[in-house]
């Protein structure tokens, strides 16, 4: 299991986005494990090949965007998962903290 660890400073109403590696097409998903709403708003975006016309890999994973949003001043701390849904018992497969700071 890799354990990704980010510190990020955003002003309130500022946006952060960064990628994240996949696993997809091994049935592994991001999720939002979790977050103080109150303070920070987080989107999940997976990203799409940029030619649609062009066949991909059976199988083949894309980056998934991560998308932070501060709505008011403080400390939060997100955590996302990487996991297999059906797996309730499994341990994921990357788990990724971020330690933001909202001025």
């Amino acid at each position: 299991m890799a354990q990704i660890r980010k510190r990020i400073t955003l002003n309130v109403n500022e946006t952060r986005a960064f990628a994240l590696e996949s696993h997809e097409g091994g049935g592994y998903l991001w999720a939002i494990v979790s977050n103080d709403e109150s303070l920070t708003q987080v989107q999940l975006k997976p990203q799409l090949p940029v030619h649609d016309d062009v066949p991909q890999p059976l199988g083949k994973s894309f980056p998934v965007l991560v998308e932070i949003k501060a709505l008011s001043l403080g400390k939060s701390a997100v955590v996302l998962e990487e996991k297999r849904p059906w797996e309730k018992d499994g341990k994921p497969l990357n788990i990724c903290g971020i330690s933001i700071t909202i001025k």
